[in-house]
């Protein structure tokens, strides 16, 4: 991805020229390629997130959660609070309703159950959610070159003219990158009994930053568990 990057840099570099009357119909095409290959690279850089692995308790198939508690578990307070204000964020944007735990469990060290299910028991709540992070892997992938072919616009003289102008060859070689996957796992729990109802294993794929893989991961859930029809 850091050579993408790079190539990135130096095709927004070449378009980033002025516009002279003298540029050739040649150059005018070549512009045309870098602006399509623009496009490719930019597109690396969307994460994705995706839920691998996910178990639903046989005896909740038809249990739906009203209100949920959200626990991020981690030590750094910024980086829990961005987590827990994120996923409820992400749910309410699914039709659920849900709170950070932070505002009832300020503390980040781990607390007494007796804490945990009096802050819990004390909202309403009928559903938690437990975050937490299970391993951050790199790995490297070899990107195969392609070629490929665009479209020009400068058809030239007669019928050979606009075929043979129609198409240019693009070559793209090929590269190693390296993969970072972030993989957490979040359970949900019924208050009521206890019992774990659903848990799910998420990868996040190339994130930019803590922010970009709260951002994608929180989301991905949220939407996994309208799916199954856990929230509303």
């Amino acid at each position: 991805m850091d050579d993408a990057k790079g190539r990135l840099h130096g095709v927004a570099s070449r378009l980033a020229v002025p516009y002279s009357p003298r540029v050739t119909k040649t150059q005018l095409g070549s512009l045309l390629i870098f602006a399509v290959a623009l496009a490719s690279l930019a597109a690396c850089n969307k994460t994705i997130t995706t839920i691998p692995l996910s178990w639903r308790n046989p005896a909740y198939q038809d249990t739906g959660f009203k209100k949920l508690f959200v626990i991020g578990v981690g030590r750094d307070d910024g980086g829990r609070r961005l987590f827990e204000d994120t996923f409820a964020k992400a749910l309410a944007n699914e039709g659920a309703a849900a709170q950070a735990s932070w505002g009832h469990l300020p503390q980040s060290e781990q607390l007494s159950e007796e804490q945990v299910r009096g802050a819990i028991e004390g909202g309403g709540f009928d559903g938690v959610l437990v975050t937490r992070m299970l391993s951050v892997d790199q790995e490297q992938e070899y990107v195969e070159g392609r070629t490929y072919t665009v479209p020009t616009t400068y058809y030239g003289y007669g019928y050979y003219g606009y075929y043979g102008a129609s198409y240019a060859t693009v070559h793209d070689p090929g590269y190693f990158k390296t993969n970072t996957t972030f993989r957490l796992e979040t359970n949900l729990y019924s208050v009521a009994t206890g019992d774990l109802v659903w848990s799910g294993q998420s990868d996040t794929l190339n994130p930019e930053s803590l922010t970009d893989v709260i951002d994608s991961m929180t989301a991905a859930v949220a939407k996994k568990l309208k799916e199954e029809k856990l929230i509303p």
